[in-house]
């Protein structure tokens, strides 16, 4: 239960963008974007640029369109120009998707039809026009292929990542690894809760309120043993950070919860059911499955459970690596390619610069950034 921990794991995301991708380009075209071996030409991208301006008009309105051109002096949006906060989004969820498409081809991941399937369920919601349908199949079809290839990818990777970072051998190195997280004895312990009154830790409930949640953990407790706790807290408890893993909070030092539950965690018998523990929250009881000093097999279902909630920030930290191996290339006018980061950012200087397109044919010369 999260209320209950003094402590908790915060935790890193990372979410993959709706994308537009390109084709390779000749060594005369100037060169927008390039990953790898895989370039996209500044012609290429000027076409996707007004391709995606015109379908989202088209469908959207001209609300759907705001903030996509740059605006002219006499204050009104300019036919001529994009804002570089555009092209340089529209840059950074291409160069993502690149990166992904060739981790999954380094990891000799397949993109399969149902992974495609599954792309397209995440992204056409993302598509939806001024009478709420989707429009995403108006869409070029070189665009939206392109798009679910990235996506599916990018989900495979993760996927990957998690698996090969939860295997008996990577699990024990990051247990070693971690040795000054785990130098206090641990408690392992279940519990299952009824609230008492809201429930929340902040309001005091009343007497009458403990009473009913006292009867309630007390039926509950009628039947209970060690063997059946786990099915019991996920058909029973009310605390919904835990019920749904059997009631397991994990291992955790002295002092992790309240007071009155950490008492009890670190004094009741082992693999025995407790007496009712009241807290602020109302009435718990407890099976503490192990105590003392941490072994492996004390939080292995632990340490497995914090690399898949810190999945997001693993793929973020291979994207990293992956793009600095490749190489990665970004024309200057359109954005800027932050290593750090691992992604395109909108160039230095004043809010939202317009980029020209009759400029475009120009070569790129000292107007390209690299990595």
């Amino acid at each position: 239960m999260k209320t209950l921990r003094t402590a908790p794991i915060a935790l890193l995301g990372l979410v993959l963008a709706v994308a537009l991708l390109g084709s390779s380009c000749s060594s005369t075209n100037p060169v927008a974007l390039q990953v790898g071996e895989w370039q996209l030409s500044s012609s290429d991208f000027q076409d996707q640029l007004n391709d995606w301006f015109d379908a989202t008009k088209e469908a959207t309105g001209e609300a759907g369109v705001q903030g996509l051109r740059a605006i002219g002096t006499d204050g009104a949006p300019n036919d001529g120009t994009w804002t570089t906060a555009y092209t340089s989004f529209l840059l950074n969820v291409q160069a993502l998707s690149q990166i992904y498409q060739q981790a999954a081809a380094e990891r000799g991941l397949e993109i399969t039809d149902a992974d495609l399937a599954a792309a397209r369920d995440r992204v056409e919601g993302e598509f939806l026009s001024s009478t709420g349908a989707s429009y995403f199949d108006t869409l070029p079809s070189s665009y939206t292929d392109a798009l679910l290839r990235g996506i599916a990818a990018e989900t495979l990777v993760g996927r990957d990542v998690v698996d090969s970072s939860t295997t008996e051998e990577a699990l024990r190195n990051l247990f070693e690894s971690s040795s000054a997280q785990f130098s206090e004895d641990m408690v392992c312990a279940s519990h299952i809760l009824v609230f008492a009154g809201e429930g929340n830790g902040r309001t005091t409930p009343t007497d009458a309120e403990y009473a009913e949640a006292l009867a309630e953990i007390d039926a509950i407790r009628a039947g209970l043993t060690a063997q059946n706790f786990e099915q019991v807290a996920r058909d029973r408890s009310e605390d919904n950070g835990s019920a749904e893993d059997g009631g397991d909070l994990g291992c955790s030092p002295r002092g992790s919860f309240v007071e009155a539950f950490d008492e009890a965690a670190w004094n009741q018998p082992v693999g025995v059911v407790g007496q009712p523990v009241r807290t602020e929250y109302g009435y718990h009881v407890i099976l503490v499955r192990s105590r003392g000093e941490v072994t492996f097999d004390m939080v292995r279902d632990q340490l497995a459970a914090q690399v898949e909630n810190s999945s997001a920030n693993l793929v973020a930290a291979e994207r990293q690596r992956l793009a600095e191996e490749l190489g990665v290339t970004v024309d200057g006018r359109w954005g800027r390619w932050d290593p750090q980061a691992a992604e395109v950012t909108v160039p230095a200087g004043p809010l939202q610069p317009s980029t020209t397109l009759a400029s475009l044919t120009a070569p790129s010369g000292a107007a390209s950034s690299s990595q």
